[in-house]
C-alpha cells in the first residue's frame, strides 16, 4: 500500500523477518529528501532494535529492484535511486545483519522462458522476496556481494527444463528434485559406467541427463533416452502415474543397477530410515518389536473416517506414531502374563534418513460414492523441521556421537522387553519446540498487502531463542523440494518448487520452463481455500503440495553440487563425448537445413500416368546431378539422361512455368531468384534429337483452341506457354511448328479473363500478358472468313469464337447400367431405336485432341486428374463421341432424394417385364409427359434453341485422383454450352447413360453432392473441370412422392428392416400400392406375404401408427408428401380393423409370478375406453374382467423396460375411462399397453437373483450400471531392467 502525498511523500510498509521485536509489520513515511540514517533510527525505535543491529532493504514491487540501505546511510532516498510514483509500491524489509563484507543489488530477471502458471499455486511473477537470514526464516533469500552491481539475467538464473513427452510431468518433477539434491547428483557422477548396454543402463542415462541439465545451453532437454532405458515405449508417455510411486520404483531400479559398485548403498545411505513396529503390554510393560526400514513416510491428510484434516505436517507425524489400543475382543496375548491383555500397538522412529521424504496422502477413496477423490485440505509444513522429539534418546546425545552410536542406543530386536514406550508416552517427548507454520493473526493487518509468509512458530520469542541457541540433536531438517499436484483424482499436472542450496533461492520447475517464485506461492501449496459447493469439491483450490523433501542440517554431510572443474575424469570424458555428439548432430542438421526438398513430377512414358517423388538435394548440387537422381528414382529405363531436364511445373494448370538456361546451375543460385520450396518440379522428357523449349520466368500459360471454320468445330484445349518478351510472329512460328501449319496463314485471337477476344493482326507487336492473371485463351485458325476482305468483327471466326465462349468442359461419372443392376432397380433399358431421329452419331465430330507425351512439345493436352496424356490415350474400341441436338419441348421434373446404385433399392411399378404397371395412374411411359407444366398439350410450345453438345465416353481411367471417392465404371468428358438447361442436358446424356431420362438423376459435387432437380435451370454456374455424377433412380412426375418402405416385425428383436424406396401418386388406393409393394418385396427380399393377411401403416420415427385401409386413397383420404415412411406388416391372419374410427393397440401380458411378458398381440377397440380394453382382454385371456389390470407404456415403440420395474413402477388401472383423457392421452393406433391378473402374486427373489436379472435386463436394454464404468484403465508403473515389457517378473515394481 502506497499513498502519495504532497512533495512526493509516500507511506510504505515495513516488514520484520527477524520476528524478535514486539511487532512484525508497521508503516513509515518516506520522502526523496529523507536521509537513510533517519530511517534506520525510526525503524529501530519502532521495532525495538539498535540502528546498527539489523539489515534494511527497500524493494520496488513493480520492477523487483532491491537496494541494501546499510551501504548508503549518509545519503538520502532520492540519491540512491528510490522511485516515488503512485504506481510503485516500496516495501522496507528488516533482516538479520550478516557478517559478510560483500553486498550487491539484485535485479529480478523475468525472461521469456519464465512460466506463467494458471494454477492457484503458480509462481507470482515480478516479485522478489526479502533478504535471507542465518538461519533463514524465509523460503527464498538473496546473497549480497561486495559492490553494488547489476548482474545479467541469465547469470543468476541459469536452469534447464525438461521436455514433457506427453504426460510425463510427474517424471520431470522428480528428476529435477533429484538433480537439485547435491549429495545424490555427486554420488551419481562418481559412479563409473562399464561400457556395456549403454541404451539399457539407467544410471548412465541419468548421468547424461544430469550433465545436460548442468551444462546445456538449451532452455529444455529431452528425457526420451532415459525412458527408453526404463523399457518404456511411446505409449508410456501417455500414461500419468503417481510421483511417489515413481520415486519408489526408480530407487528400486537404481539399487539393482548399483549392485557390486561403490554406490551399492547409495539409496539406503541417503534416503533410508528405520522404525520399530511394536506391541507393548499395558499390564507387565513387556514390549515386542520388529525393526523396519522406510524410504518415505506416508502421512494421512485426514484421520480415518474424519472429515477434518490435520493442521500441519507435525500433527500428522504425531498421529502417525500414536499407538492403537488393543482391548476388548481385540486384546493382545502376552506370553509373559500368559493371558490376553490390553496393549499398545504402534510405530516408533529410531533413525531418520539424511534426506527425508514426506508423502501427503491426498488421494483417497469415497465409500459413499465409490469413487477416488482428492483431499485438498490445508496442511501446513515448516521450512525447518525439528524431529528430535520423535526419538527420545536423541535429545540426550552428545554432539560428538556418531550415527552408529545413536543407532545402538535405540535399537531393539524382536525379543526386547524394554519398557521404552511410545514417543508420546512421556511429557518430555512432546514436540513443543517443533518449527511450525500454524500461525495466528498478525498484530498489524494490511488488507492490501498479502505478500510473504510467516514460516515461524506462533511463539516468536521462543523460536528466535531456539534459533540462536541452535537446539541440540541430530534430526533438524530444512525444506528444499515441494512436489505439487494440480488437478483431481482422475488426472492433473505435477510440477516442483525446489530450493537451490548454493544460491539459497527457490524456483518453479514446470516441465520445460523454470521461473522464480515468492513465499506467497509456497504458501498457496498448503491447500484449502474458500469452501465451494458440494458438487464442486471441498475447496476451491485443487493445487497443493503432494510430496515434501527435507535435508538434514549436518555440517559434516552437507555439501554443494560439483561444478564442471570438479567432475571425475570419466564424467569429463562423457561430457566431451556428449559435446562432440551434439556438435555432429548440429552440423548434420545444418547440412539437412542446407538441403532442398523438391517434389518432382514425371509423365512416365511406360506407365502412362503422372508420378511424383520427394527429392533431397544439397544447395551446392547442380541441376544435372538432380536430374540423374530423379532419372534413377523414376526408373526411366530406355530413356537417356540427356533427354531429361528439371523445370518449374504448375500442377494446377498442368503446364511448365519456367526452364533454366544451363544444367550446371546450382540450387543455391536458383534459390536467390526463385522460391524453390513453393514450386513443384517436373522431369521433362523430350524426343531424341529434338531441342528443349525455353520457358522464361514471367510468362503465362494459355489454353490453345484450334478452330476448323469449315466444320465450325473447336478442338482443344491444350496448354501453351507464352514468354514475356515474345512477339506475335514468334508465337505463330512456334505454333506452326507444333501444329504443322503455315505460319504465314495463321490467324491468332487472344481472349483475356474478361472474355473479350482481340485479333492479333500486327506480327511485330509484343504479346500483352500479365503474369498475375490466368484464364488466357488463344484461338488458332487458317483464316478469318471465306471472304478474305471481311474484318474480324463480322467474320465467321469471330462468330465461332463468340459461340464457343459459352462452352465449358465438364466430366460426368456414369453409373453401372448392366442388366442385373437395372432389373434389381426395376428400370427399363433405353430403346435406342426411338431416339435415332433425335441423336446424330457423327464419328467425324470427335474431339480430336492431340496427344502430347510431354509439355516440352509446346502444347500439352488438358490434364484430367493426374493423367499425362489426353483422353485419346485411354480410349477403347467402345468409346464414342456423341453429338446431339437438344430435344424439343423439354419440361421440368420433380425428383426425390435417393442413394447411388450401390446402396439404393428404388423400386418402381413401371417394370415392363411385369404386369404390375398401373396405366390408369401413371399413363403410358412412352408418351411425352408434361410433368411440371400446366400448359395444355394442344398449345404448341416454342422450340428452344440448339446448343452445342459433344461428349467422349471413356471406359478406362488409368490414374485419376478426382474419382477416388466415387464408385464408377466409366466416365465421359462433355463440351457443352452453359446456356443449356438441365432437361436438355439429361436428354443428350440419355443414350450415354443407357436408360430413359426419367430413370436417372444428375448431381453436382461441390463440395457435397447436390441434386440438379430444377430442370429449367441452366449450366450457367458451371466451370471448366466441374464434375457431375449420374445416379440411377426414377424421376418423379407430377403428383408423385417418394418415400421408404419398412417391414414391421414386432415379435423379433429387430423390430423393422428397410426394404426399398418407393413412389406413390395421388389417387392411388392403398390396396393398389400394397399389391405392388408385396410383389417387389417378394422379388427383391424373398418375402412371401399374402395380400389379405397384410396391411400398410404409417411409420412415425420408430413407432407404428395409423393403419391404412385398402380402399383409402393417397392424397384424398391419406395426406402424403415427399420422404414419407410406411410399414408393411404381416398379420398372419385377416385384417381386424374395418373402419377408421376403430383403435388398434399393441398389448402384452405381464406374468408377475414368473417375471415374464408374453409376445405382442393386437386388440381392436370400437370405443376408446378402459372398460372396452378390459373387456377385450378378458375375452382373450380368460381372466375375469374385474381382475384385469392395465397399464399404459409411454415412450418409443416397443416401450421396453426392466422387468424388475414393471410391477411397481407403472401406473396400473389409471383412474380414467377414456383413453384420450389425461394422463393417458392415447389418440392413435400402435400404442402399447400391458395387462395382468390382479390375483397373481409377484415372485419373491433373492438379492443374488435380483442382481443377475438386473444385469441381464441391462444388457438386453443396452444400459450399463455405474459399477461397470471406468473412465480410464490405469497401467501399472514398471521399470524393466531388461527393457522387455512382456517380462513382468524382471520389473522393479508395479
Amino acid at each position: 500500500m502506497v499513498c502519495l502525498s504532497s512533495e512526493g511523500t509516500v507511506v510504505a510498509i515495513v516488514r520484520d523477518t527477524i520476528c524478535t521485536g514486539p511487532k512484525r509489520q508497521s508503516i513509515i513515511n518516506l520522502a526523496p529528501s529523507k536521509s537513510i540514517a533517519t530511517i534506520f533510527a525510526e525503524v529501530g525505535a519502532d521495532f525495538h532494535y539498535q540502528p546498527d543491529s539489523f539489515e534494511l532493504l527497500i524493494q520496488n514491487n513493480k520492477t523487483g529492484d532491491t537496494i541494501v540501505l546499510n551501504l548508503h546511510k549518509d545519503k538520502t532516498l532520492g540519491e540512491v535511486g528510490v522511485v516515488f510514483d503512485q504506481a510503485v509500491r516500496n516495501t522496507l524489509v528488516i533482516s538479520t545483519l550478516k557478517n559478510s563484507k560483500t553486498m550487491s543489488l539484485v535485479v529480478n530477471d523475468n525472461n521469456d522462458d519464465d512460466l506463467l502458471l494458471g494454477a492457484s499455486a503458480s509462481p507470482t511473477t515480478g516479485e522478489l522476496p526479502s533478504s535471507s537470514t542465518d538461519p533463514p526464516p524465509a523460503l527464498m533469500s538473496i546473497d549480497y556481494p561486495c559492490m553494488v552491481e547489476f548482474r545479467p539475467p541469465r547469470e543468476s538464473f541459469n536452469y534447464v527444463g525438461l521436455v514433457n513427452q506427453a504426460m510425463t510431468c510427474y517424471l520431470n518433477s522428480l528428476l529435477q528434485a533429484l538433480y537439485m539434491t547435491p549429495e545424490f547428483r555427486n554420488a551419481l557422477y562418481n559412479w563409473e559406467f562399464d561400457g556395456q548396454g549403454e541404451a539399457k543402463s539407467i544410471p548412465f542415462q541419468l548421468q547424461k541427463l544430469f550433465l545436460n541439465l548442468q551444462t546445456s545451453t538449451k532452455s529444455a532437454v529431452e528425457t526420451t533416452e532415459l525412458t527408453r532405458s526404463f523399457g518404456w515405449d511411446l505409449s508410456e508417455a501417455w500414461q500419468q502415474h503417481d510421483i511417489q510411486e515413481l520415486c519408489r520404483v526408480m530407487f528400486d531400479a537404481l539399487e539393482q543397477k548399483f549392485k557390486d559398485t561403490q554406490q551399492a548403498n547409495l539409496i539406503n545411505d541417503l534416503y533410508e530410515g528405520k522404525m520399530l513396529d511394536y506391541v507393548k503390554c499395558l499390564e507387565c510393560g513387556t514390549e515386542k518389536s520388529r525393526e523396519d526400514t522406510f524410504l518415505d513416510i506416508p502421512l494421512p491428510v485426514r484421520p480415518f473416517g474424519s472429515s477434518v484434516a490435520y493442521n500441519s505436517v507435525e500433527e500428522a507425524l504425531r498421529a502417525f506414531v500414536q499407538p492403537e489400543t488393543l482391548d476388548g475382543n481385540n486384546q493382545y496375548f502376552c506370553e509373559k502374563c500368559n493371558k490376553k491383555c490390553d496393549a499398545h500397538k504402534g510405530l516408533k522412529f529410531i533413525k531418520f534418513p539424511y534426506l527425508l521424504t514426506l508423502h501427503l496422502k491426498r488421494f483417497d477413496f469415497d465409500y459413499t460414492t465409490m469413487h477416488r477423490i482428492k483431499l485438498n485440505d490445508k496442511v501446513v509444513f515448516p521450512e525447518v523441521l525439528n524431529l528430535n522429539s520423535f526419538i527420545p534418546t536423541a535429545t540426550c546425545l552428545l554432539e560428538n556421537e556418531t550415527i552408529e552410536d545413536r543407532e545402538t542406543n535405540v535399537k531393539c530386536d524382536d525379543c526386547s522387553t524394554t519398557d521404552s514406550g511410545s514417543a508420546l508416552d512421556d511429557e518430555s517427548c512432546q514436540c513443543n519446540d517443533i518449527s511450525s507454520t500454524v500461525n495466528g493473526p498478525d498484530d498489524t493487518t494490511f488488507p492490501d498487502d498479502d505478500e510473504g509468509i510467516d514460516v515461524s512458530s506462533g511463539n516468536h520469542h521462543e523460536n528466535e531463542k531456539n534459533r540462536r541457541q541452535e537446539p541440540k540433536g541430530p534430526y533438524i531438517y530444512e525444506l528444499f523440494s515441494i512436489m505439487i499436484h494440480s488437478g483431481s483424482a482422475s488426472g492433473g499436472h505435477y510440477y516442483a518448487y525446489i530450493k537451490d542450496f548454493d544460491k539459497n533461492q527457490w524456483f518453479c520447475f514446470n516441465d520445460q520452463t523454470v521461473s522464480r517464485i515468492t513465499e506467497d506461492d509456497i504458501r498457496k501449496t498448503y491447500g484449502g481455500g474458500p469452501v465451494r459447493g458440494y458438487y464442486s469439491g471441498a475447496y476451491s483450490s485443487s493445487t497443493n503440495a503432494y510430496m515434501l523433501m527435507y535435508r538434514q542440517i549436518n555440517k559434516q554431510r552437507n555439501c554443494n553440487a560439483m561444478v564442471v572443474e570438479q567432475f571425475p575424469p570419466h564424467i569429463k570424458n562423457l561430457l566431451q563425448q556428449m559435446k562432440e555428439k551434439e556438435e555432429n548432430e548440429r552440423a548434420a542438421k545444418e547440412r539437412e537445413n542446407d538441403m532442398f526438398k523438391l517434389k518432382v513430377y514425371c509423365f512416365h512414358p511406360t506407365q502412362n500416368q503422372l508420378l511424383d517423388i520427394k527429392l533431397f538435394v544439397f544447395a551446392e548440387a547442380t541441376l544435372s546431378e538432380a536430374v540423374s537422381e530423379a532419372h534413377n528414382r523414376f526408373k526411366l529405363d530406355g530413356i537417356a539422361v540427356e533427354d531429361c531436364r528439371l523445370v518449374i511445373y504448375n500442377k494446377l494448370q498442368d503446364c511448365i512455368d519456367c526452364s533454366f538456361e544451363s544444367d550446371e546451375l546450382k540450387f543455391c543460385d536458383i534459390s536467390s531468384k526463385i522460391n524453390i520450396y513453393h514450386n513443384d518440379w517436373l522431369l521433362e522428357i523430350k524426343q531424341p534429337g529434338m531441342d528443349f523449349q525455353i520457358y522464361k520466368p514471367g510468362g503465362v500459360n494459355m489454353k490453345v483452341f484450334l478452330i476448323n471454320l469449315e466444320a465450325e468445330e473447336v478442338e482443344g484445349p491444350t496448354n501453351f506457354h507464352v514468354n514475356a518478351d515474345e512477339t506475335v510472329v514468334d508465337v505463330k512460328a512456334r505454333l506452326a511448328k507444333i501444329l504443322n501449319m503455315d505460319a504465314a496463314t495463321i490467324k491468332l485471337v487472344q481472349e483475356t479473363y474478361s472474355n473479350e477476344p482481340h485479333y492479333l493482326e500486327d506480327d511485330d507487336m509484343q504479346m500483352k500478358i500479365d503474369p498475375n492473371c490466368n484464364g488466357y485463351k488463344l484461338y488458332v485458325s487458317n483464316s478469318l472468313d471465306e471472304d478474305p476482305d471481311k474484318p474480324f468483327c463480322i467474320s465467321k471466326l469471330n462468330k465461332v469464337i463468340d459461340r464457343f465462349v459459352h462452352i465449358v468442359s465438364i466430366d460426368i461419372v456414369l453409373p453401372d447400367t448392366d442388366i442385373g443392376t437395372l432389373e434389381s432397380l426395376s428400370i427399363p433399358p433405353l430403346d435406342l431405336n426411338q431416339n435415332l431421329d433425335k441423336i446424330e452419331l457423327a464419328s467425324g465430330d470427335r474431339l480430336n485432341l492431340r496427344t502430347s507425351p510431354q509439355p516440352s512439345a509446346g502444347i500439352t493436352c488438358e490434364g484430367f486428374g493426374d493423367q499425362s496424356n489426353s483422353e485419346d490415350s485411354s480410349l477403347s474400341d467402345s468409346d464414342r463421341t456423341l453429338v446431339g441436338d437438344a430435344p424439343g419441348d423439354c419440361i421440368g421434373m420433380l425428383s426425390s432424394s435417393s442413394n447411388s446404385p450401390a446402396d439404393q433399392h428404388m423400386a418402381s411399378p413401371s417394370d415392363p417385364a411385369e404386369d404390375t404397371y398401373n396405366h390408369e395412374v401413371f399413363g403410358n411411359p412412352s408418351e411425352e409427359m408434361n410433368w411440371d407444366d400446366d400448359h395444355s398439350a394442344d398449345v404448341p410450345q416454342p422450340r428452344s434453341p440448339n446448343y452445342y453438345f459433344k461428349a467422349t465416353v471413356l471406359s478406362n481411367i488409368n490414374n485419376s485422383d478426382m474419382f477416388n471417392d466415387v464408385d464408377y465404371t466409366k466416365y465421359c468428358r462433355v463440351h457443352v454450352d452453359k446456356r443449356m438447361n438441365i432437361a436438355k442436358l439429361k436428354k443428350n446424356l440419355e443414350p450415354i447413360v443407357g436408360v430413359p431420362v426419367e430413370y436417372f438423376k444428375v448431381y453436382r459435387q461441390y463440395p457435397h453432392e447436390i441434386e440438379l432437380n430444377r430442370l429449367t435451370d441452366t449450366l450457367g454456374s458451371t466451370k471448366d473441370g466441374d464434375r457431375l455424377i449420374i445416379k440411377l433412380g426414377r424421376v418423379l412426375r407430377k403428383d408423385e412422392f417418394a418415400g421408404k418402405v419398412y417391414h414391421l416385425t414386432p415379435e423379433n428383436s429387430e423390430l423393422f428392416t428397410f426394404l426399398f424406396e418407393w413412389i406413390t401418386a395421388k389417387g392411388q388406393t392403398v390396396g393398389q400400392v400394397k399389391k405392388d409393394i408385396l410383389h417387389a418385396a417378394k422379388k427383391q427380399h424373398m418375402l412371401d406375404i399374402a395380400y389379405n393377411k397384410s396391411r400398410l401403416r404409417l411409420k412415425n420415427w420408430k413407432n407404428p401408427c395409423k393403419i391404412y385401409l385398402d380402399e383409402q386413397k393417397f392424397g384424398d383420404d391419406i395426406p402424403i408428401s415427399n420422404n414419407w415412411e410406411m410399414f408393411l406388416q404381416d398379420l398372419g391372419e385377416g385384417e381386424k380393423v374395418t373402419n377408421t374410427n376403430q383403435l388398434c393397440l399393441f398389448v402384452k401380458r405381464w406374468c408377475p409370478s414368473t417375471l415374464t411378458l408374453t409376445p405382442f398381440h393386437e386388440v381392436v377397440l370400437n370405443t376408446p375406453t378402459i372398460d372396452e380394453l378390459k373387456k377385450k382382454l378378458s375375452e382373450e385371456s380368460g381372466i375375469p374382467k374385474e381382475f384385469v389390470e392395465v397399464a399404459y407404456q409411454k415412450g418409443t415403440f416397443p416401450c421396453d423396460m426392466n422387468v424388475l420395474d414393471i410391477h411397481n413402477e407403472l401406473e396400473w388401472n389409471p383412474n380414467v375411462n377414456l383413453l384420450e383423457s389425461w394422463p393417458l392421452q392415447v389418440y392413435q393406433d400402435g400404442s402399447v399397453f400391458l395387462y395382468r391378473d390382479s390375483r397373481e402374486r409377484l415372485k419373491e427373489i433373492t438379492s443374488e437373483e435380483k442382481k443377475e436379472i438386473n444385469q441381464r435386463e441391462n444388457a438386453r436394454l443396452g444400459k450399463f450400471t455405474s459399477k461397470s464404468y471406468s473412465p480410464r484403465r490405469e497401467r501399472a508403473l514398471k521399470i524393466y531392467l531388461d527393457t522387455s515389457p512382456n517380462k513382468s517378473e524382471e520389473s522393479c515394481g508395479d
